[in-house]
């Protein structure tokens, strides 16, 4: 039962970080293009946005109830 839940709140996890993404992205996003007009540059911050929106608390989880 506690895998399905896991499960179950990991999926609606991934589902409401990704969509903070774009929200937290539409603020970061004109900074890191006023810095740099790479795209791997700006590829490389929105993957890091995301491992800091998604991982932290998914290692939280991890640390807390695994």
């Amino acid at each position: 039962m506690f895998t399905f839940f896991s499960i179950v709140f990991g999926l609606i996890w991934a589902v409401a970080s990704f969509l903070l993404l774009f929200k937290v992205w539409d603020g970061l996003g004109p900074i890191v293009l006023g810095i740099s007009k790479s795209h791997f540059v700006q590829a490389a911050a929105m993957i890091i946005t995301y491992l800091v929106i998604f991982g932290v608390p998914a290692w939280l989880w991890c640390k807390i109830f695994g």
